[in-house]
């Protein structure tokens, strides 16, 4: 038993310089466990290393033979406007893909014959473009602009089969009229450009993430090997879980967000993982133990807290599952890229570790050797603050407490929202043409579209029903214009009348101009087809954003007490203290609540648009809150229980509880602040990119890494910990010591 803590916080030693065999015949620290994992992948290394190539390998060759398989856009949709969506998707209109083209003079309206001559000279320059098949005649929008629909061959998904001629001679009648706006939108067009900026933010996301982490690992490690190894298992695990969405993805296709959250979540977790072990054993073998020692001790500490913190996170991503929908293929990515994550961890690493030996030391920076010295002692910045709040834990418990509580206020105010056009880049050539279009044809641009499916000899009394409502809809407030005719299916089975409405999918009110169309126009027209034998009415279009944010916010509780619940489970298990329990979940909800109130703040306005590169819709995107609850709250756990661990190591080892405090935030919180910088620049870089939901989920997962890893962990943890003293370490004799 150690009785003078100080003993403990000596600065580490150099590896001593003896052989396996004499290492052996001394014990070193028997106290401490050895994972038999660890020393089955170490003295098996090869075997081990051989293995964990071909699966690399594989998940590798995989996802380039297979890809991975996206969902369409419908297939996420749910309630009444999924069913009129699906009633569209399922009747055959006629019609080529379409794409207008809109001259728009910044004056005012075009003068009429200015606007013939460019009707004249629209029509000429399009007749011959590639992949035009049909011209349509120039109409003047109701802004005075002039538009131009244009219609192409299709492939077989329904897409403009070549679009590149129009946008290049679009381009050029731009050039031609520099006094006049010239912009063409259609879905294939911005389709087109949105991939291009997308696949370029990724690349971009790519190239600075691996540098950035390689950077970061450096000055945690000091050394190039040590610093490598970490980068090399969270890319391996990347590789491995991207293989495995692939094969998933083929009998259930996922959402188009998978890739970036498995790019996101795999590289994170699988360096800070394979850093908290790494740290460790490196720690051992400076206090003089053996390679095989150093590695089963790291197994045996950092590993289980490793192996906690992964199933936590898998169990909180579960949460997604729960919630179905677009969350259940974003959630099983997730999950697959943090079980490998540990799996590459557990089994993996030791057999690196084993493989280098005293050579991961290769490579070392001169200037970390003072740093190495004071790290996991009294004199380090966080032993200092350990003991400072130690001596006065319910005074740093109200005041930083307090500031969190405050940081987490705005979250109160926060409004979400399906985004649209207008949570896209704004500088996007196919987006200002899109503001164009919607101001020339505004029933065309944001619409609500009523559905009706019914028998075709009654084609004709539909259409004249859905036009009979155009007063009662445009005595809406905020109903911009109801379309004067209505498209109908070849076989007259389906018709669709758009009503306009002058609100975007990200504004609040949008939710009660659908509620006032459903409330208003649906039920009269309902009545009015009531003769009509197996009529139904439907609302899509826009309507499709309040429907699907409704839903979210619907299933949000349930996800939230299903991860509370389970999360409780495990660490009473794992630590065998219900206070103990209770306060982790009470930190994590803490740091959950001071990220949404970082969210609020910066997206929900718009003082940080020139700072982060942003156009705000005063809104953030529905599926973030989910998200982030589920990512954060697992995340969040990596630190908790690594400080944690080292807490009651400590106190096992027979420190009291307060010392135990000091001495595991000491030996702990060097790593944990390693291991945040690595996720805090990962998440960073997604802050950059172009897509404002990409920016969102960047801006807070890394804001709330930071303020977890130091404020709640450097401070409040150690603080709750000082309160609860033995209570944090004890629990009720009924209680299953899962956790020794």
């Amino acid at each position: 038993m150690i009785q003078n803590p100080t003993e403990v916080m000596s600065p580490p030693r150099a590896p001593q310089a003896r052989s396996e065999s004499a290492a052996e015949d001394v014990a070193y620290r028997p106290e401490l466990p050895r994972s038999p994992v660890a020393l089955f992948s170490a003295r098996h290394k090869w075997l081990v290393l051989a293995t964990s190539l071909l699966v690399v390998l594989g998940g590798v060759g995989l996802l380039g033979t297979l890809g991975i398989t996206t969902q369409h856009v419908n297939e996420q949709l749910v309630g009444d406007s999924a069913v009129a969506m699906e009633i569209m998707d399922g009747a055959d209109f006629g019609d080529a893909p379409t794409e207008f083209v809109i001259v728009t003079d910044p004056a005012g309206a075009l003068d009429p014959g200015r606007a013939q001559a460019l009707g004249a000279e629209l029509v000429a320059t399009y007749q011959d473009t590639p992949g035009v098949t049909s011209v349509g005649e120039p109409f003047p929008g109701v802004d005075g602009s002039l538009v131009l629909p244009l219609e192409f061959a299709a492939d077989a998904d329904g897409a403009a089969l070549e679009v590149d001629g129009s946008l290049e001679a679009t381009s050029d009648l731009a050039d031609q009229h520099p006094d006049l706006t010239v912009g063409q939108f259609g879905q294939t067009s911005l389709d087109q450009e949105m991939n291009e900026t997308v696949g370029e933010d990724f690349e971009r996301a790519e190239l600075f993430a691996i540098p950035a982490t390689l950077i970061i690992l450096l000055l945690a490690f000091g050394a190039v090997l040590a610093a490598g190894v970490p980068l090399l298992i969270g890319l391996g695990s990347v590789a491995v879980a991207l293989g495995l969405t692939a094969v998933i993805s083929t009998w259930v296709p996922v959402d188009q967000n998978s890739q970036a959250i498995v790019l996101l979540i795999g590289l994170a977790v699988g360096v800070d993982y394979a850093l908290l072990i790494v740290r460790r054993a490196r720690e051992e073998r400076h206090a003089g133990a053996s390679v095989l020692d150093s590695i089963g001790i790291a197994g045996a500490t950092a590993g289980r807290a490793v192996t906690i913190s992964g199933l936590t996170v898998v169990i909180a991503m579960s949460g997604m599952l729960v919630a179905g929908g677009m969350f259940t293929s974003l959630g099983l990515g997730a999950m697959f890229v943090v079980a490998v994550a540990v799996a590459a961890a557990i089994f993996v690493l030791p057999a690196v570790l084993a493989l280098l030996g005293d050579r991961i030391e290769a490579l070392r920076l001169p200037f970390t050797r003072r740093r190495e010295a004071r790290r996991g002692t009294d004199r380090s910045l966080w032993g200092r603050l350990a003991g400072a709040v130690t001596r006065r834990p319910a005074t740093a418990l109200l005041v930083v407490g307090g500031a969190m509580v405050a940081l987490a206020m705005p979250a109160l105010g926060m409004k979400t929202a399906i985004g649209g056009v207008e949570t896209l880049p704004q500088d996007l050539a196919g987006v200002q043409a899109y503001q164009q279009f919607h101001t020339a044809v505004p029933a065309e641009g944001d619409a609500l579209q009523v559905v009706v499916s019914a028998p075709a000899e009654a084609a004709d009394e539909v259409e004249a029903a859905l036009l009979g409502a155009a007063d009662r809809a445009e005595g809406i407030e905020l109903v911009s214009d109801a379309a004067d005719q209505v498209d109908q299916s070849v076989d007259g089975t389906v018709t669709v009348w758009n009503i306009g409405v002058e609100v975007s999918s990200s504004d609040e009110r949008l939710s009660a101009v659908v509620e006032d169309v459903r409330g208003e126009v649906l039920p009269q027209l309902r009545a009015d087809l009531s003769d009509v034998p197996g009529a139904e009415v439907h609302l899509g279009g826009q309507a499709v954003v309040t429907d699907l944010t409704s839903w979210m916010d619907d299933r949000l509780p349930w996800v939230v007490g299903l991860v509370l619940t389970l999360s409780l489970v495990v660490m009473l298990l794992s630590f065998g203290s219900p206070s103990l329990a209770l306060a982790t979940v009470g930190l994590n909800l803490l740091s959950v609540g001071a990220a949404y109130g970082v969210l609020s703040l910066v997206f929900g306005g718009t003082w940080a648009e020139g700072l982060l590169g942003f156009t705000s819709t005063g809104a953030v995107a529905s599926w973030i809150p989910m998200m982030l609850f589920v990512l954060l709250f697992g995340l969040s756990m990596d630190y908790h229980i690594f400080v944690t661990s080292r807490v009651r190591e400590a106190f096992d080892g027979g420190h009291s509880a307060r010392e135990a405090i000091r001495y595991g935030v000491a030996r702990s919180a060097g790593v944990v602040t390693a291991a945040a910088a690595v996720m805090v620049g990962v998440f960073s870089i997604f802050g950059t990119l172009s897509m404002l939901e990409m920016k969102q989920l960047g801006v807070g997962l890394a804001v709330a890494v930071l303020v977890d890893a130091t404020v709640v962990r450097g401070v409040l943890l150690p603080a709750v910990l000082a309160l609860l003293g033995k209570r944090a370490h004890t629990g009720p004799a009924w209680l299953p010591k899962l956790h020794h």
